[in-house]
């Protein structure tokens, strides 16, 4: 579409629009450029600024991101600017509301006193005008479905928009940070050293800090001994719970608890695993299956509601047809069920995945603490015997600050050596998203032609 078609497309919509409405959404749209005014400020200043090394980089990305975060309100009042211009009647509410708010943030001294004061004032004198001029017409206007489908469209959007931009911002600063600490040495070797990374840090060494392999391992092996405990068990309470079980107040209330065990904090969790295996009549210490078998019970929820959702809603016609055919129940839940809803099973376990390999506190605190000496891969003794630490990414990444402190002494305090410090851990936090990348790009390839077999493709 050419430009003077849509200047004239412009110009024919605000054509049709009564002044009233006009005047009422223009309100809006001005309250959103003043509350986006400072967001644009801190953007422009980040994107002029002069320094372009890696510190400086990291904290246009921050920035910017911080930026961006604070132009959401104004995409708010934008969206209610439009309402108001097509007469919805959610946009004389929203305004209200949102000058109530304004006088809200601005006592709580979340906002300006003079930004507050001139949102307030303009959604406030937009909702005074569009009441008065329902009364004044008399006439009862009709919400338009038009316009509540283009709003609803634009919330979906500026949803995904958002959920997508945070991801990506938080892998691209994760990922800026780490890259002078990043290399191919960081992912296959399997001695990692304190002293050396502390050398490296200081500038008294241009060696080698060493390469996280050896908690690479570890996070893998306790992932994977936590969902060989977890997935089973999940896997035949959510068959029992949708295929076998009478829908009663009992099933209800494991229902019930079941979401319960799911939103109990990990801190808690990690209190019990320490209290029955690691001092507790289990007396095991931190060991590789104390660790697993708490974060088995952190995830079996989350395994168990998702493989049963997924298996109701295999439609009830392919457990029929396998009835027909002279097929038991646990045949058709084995060769029909199951196998429709193993796409929606695969997400629930990637899901479990996810948590258990970036949880931390349950791991430190059955698994075992980062070794303060160097770390090399997990032998066959620490993997199968009791009373030793696993090795893990998520507890390297929460200690790599605190124990590279230690070893670099009375210097650590300069803001250099600090920023330094946290960039070791954002490397392995940068280890630790590549890995559960990796991951999901396997998952979701298997599902997706998991799919496409269901659908005969």
């Amino acid at each position: 579409m050419s430009l003077s078609l849509r200047i004239g497309g412009i110009y024919s919509y605000f054509k049709k629009k009564r002044k009233e409405n006009l005047v009422t959404g223009s309100l809006l749209f001005v309250s959103g450029i003043v509350a986006s005014a400072p967001a644009i400020i801190h953007l422009f200043n980040a994107l002029l600024g002069d320094s372009f090394d890696i510190s400086g980089l990291s904290g246009v990305i921050a920035d910017i991101t911080y930026s961006l975060l604070l132009i959401l309100p104004g995409l708010v009042l934008f969206s209610i600017g439009y309402m108001l211009w097509e007469s919805h009647s959610l946009g004389w509410k929203l305004s209200i509301a949102t000058c109530g708010a304004a006088v809200l943030l601005a006592v709580a001294n979340y906002l300006s006193i003079e930004l507050a004061i001139t949102i307030g004032a303009l959604t406030g004198l937009a909702a005074m005008l569009e009441i008065t001029s329902r009364k004044r017409t008399l006439i009862k206007l009709k919400d338009s479905s038009t316009v509540t489908e283009n709003l609803a469209k634009f919330g979906l959007r500026l949803s995904g928009i958002v959920c997508v931009g945070i991801l990506v911002g938080m892998i691209v600063y994760v990922a800026v940070r780490a890259s002078p600490y990043v290399s191919w040495d960081l992912f296959t070797n399997t001695n990692w050293s304190w002293a050396n990374a502390a050398r490296v840090l200081n500038g008294v060494s241009s060696g080698s800090m060493g390469g996280l392999l050896g908690y690479t391992i570890g996070s893998l092996l306790l992932v994977g001994f936590c969902e060989f405990i977890a997935l089973p068990l999940g896997l035949g309470a959510a068959i029992y719970l949708a295929e076998y079980s009478s829908q009663n107040i009992v099933t209800d209330i494991v229902r019930f608890f079941i979401e319960t065990l799911a939103g109990i904090p990990s801190v808690v969790i990690g209190l019990v695993g320490y209290a029955v295996f690691v001092v507790g009549s289990a007396h095991w210490g931190n060991s590789l299956i104390g660790g697993g078998l708490a974060l088995a019970f952190m995830i079996l929820p989350w395994n168990i509601r998702i493989a049963e959702e997924a298996m109701k809603s295999v439609p009830t016609s392919y457990r029929e047809a396998s009835f027909a055919l002279g097929g038991t129940q646990w045949q058709t839940v084995r060769g029909v069920v199951l196998f429709a809803a193993l796409p929606g099973i695969i997400t629930g376990v990637l899901l479990g995945v996810g948590a258990a390999l970036g949880e931390t506190i349950v791991v430190a605190m059955t698994a075992g603490d980062a070794p303060s000496g160097p770390q090399v891969l997990p032998t066959v003794s620490q993997i199968f015997s009791f009373h030793t630490n696993i090795p893990t990414l998520t507890v390297f990444i929460w200690r790599a600050p605190q124990l590279l402190s230690l070893n670099i002494g009375a210097s650590g305090s300069t803001t250099n050596i600090v920023f330094k410090m946290y960039g070791v851990a954002l490397a392995g936090s940068f280890v630790l998203i590549v890995i559960y990348l990796a991951i999901c790009a396997i998952a979701l390839v298997a599902r997706n032609y998991l799919n496409k077999k269901i659908m005969g493709k």
